[in-house]
């Protein structure tokens, strides 16, 4: 039976608690414009799952070290950055079940804080003094950006193929959990052996969040997953629901999809998602999302058992079966 994530993360709410609160230290400037726009996100809410990552990954030897905290506030800071960017680019209305930051704010200012976002998040590691800390985190910042910028290349649906989608899921999104998940262990000092285990853990679960991600995109409804549905597609986003479609379909599946992308409406979306459905499109997308689950788990079952571990197999569990 599927678990509530808030339930699966329940012995971490002292800590993840004390996340939110280093969130609001770290972004504080006592300027109104900063601070609103800054914490705008993350009074909607989050599933804070970097964090959580930073955290679970520390404690595998059963103890979370001094100053992971920090380190924890610092990834959901990158990543509220980079959805705050996103939603510049994509021209979207709402996250997480409000208002974007450019559609309250402006994309001056959205760009503006989304810089500065990123300024304090690699600022908390390098205050962490250990020097393997900050080449993690710049490099999955920079990965994010440059994903987006490969997205931008390869987004017309008569050039974009499955290789290229995959790029784009890693830079964007695999990368930066994987990340996350190295973040922790490098903290607690753990050998390179390990790891580097707790990187291809956390890249393996952003492989399978984004691919699920993107098929909630399709098939749920906006209240569902508290921001725009459709929009991936009719940003020109082709992701892996589409690609098979695309691949395992027919001409007229093409250039239905060709003609919709050009002249967005309900009424083909609606026609659309039906052949997404049926064509075993979005069946054949969460079972490839499993594939990497199943690696991710393999994975952390070669650390000893415990109950940090036992979190991490819940929570690879409930990024596949998630509904929101």
């Amino acid at each position: 039976m599927e678990r509530d994530l808030k339930k699966i993360l329940e012995p971490l709410n002292g800590h993840l608690a004390l996340v939110d609160e280093e969130i609001r230290k770290k972004l504080a400037t006592g300027i109104p414009i900063i601070d609103q726009s800054a914490m705008h996100l993350f009074s909607s809410g989050g599933k804070r799952i970097r964090a959580a990552l930073v955290i679970l990954t520390s404690g595998l030897h059963n103890r979370i070290p001094d100053g992971i905290i920090e380190l924890a506030a610092a990834t959901e800071i990158v990543h509220a950055a980079s959805l705050i960017h996103d939603d510049i680019i994509d021209q979207s209305m709402f996250r997480r079940g409000n208002i974007t930051v450019p559609q309250k704010w402006g994309n001056k200012i959205s760009v503006l804080v989304g810089d500065y976002m990123y300024a304090v998040a690699l600022g908390a590691a390098i205050r962490d003094g250990n020097p393997a800390i900050f080449p993690l985190m710049v490099a999955g910042t920079k990965d994010m950006v440059m994903g987006e910028l490969y997205q931008m290349q390869y987004s017309e649906i008569d050039t974009v193929r499955r290789e290229h989608y995959l790029a784009i899921v890693e830079l964007k999104t695999a990368r930066f959990m994987g990340s996350c998940a190295k973040l922790g262990g490098t903290k607690s000092n753990m050998n390179a052996d390990e790891c580097e285990e707790l990187f291809k853990f956390g890249q393996n679960l952003g492989f399978a969040f984004q691919i699920i991600d993107d098929t909630l995109d399709i098939m749920q409804n906006s209240s569902d997953i508290g921001k725009d549905v459709g929009s991936d597609f009719k940003d020109g986003k082709i992701t892996l629901p589409f690609l098979y479609l695309i691949e395992q379909g027919e001409n007229d599946d093409l250039n239905r999809l060709r003609r919709y992308s050009s002249n967005p409406n309900t009424a083909d979306w609606e026609k659309i998602k039906k052949r997404l459905a049926d064509s075993g499109a979005i069946s054949y997308a969460i079972d490839f999302a499993g594939d990497y689950i199943d690696t991710a788990r393999s994975i952390m079952k070669k650390f000893p058992e415990s109950q940090f571990r036992n979190i991490l197999l819940e929570l690879s569990d409930f990024l596949l079966s998630r509904t929101y």
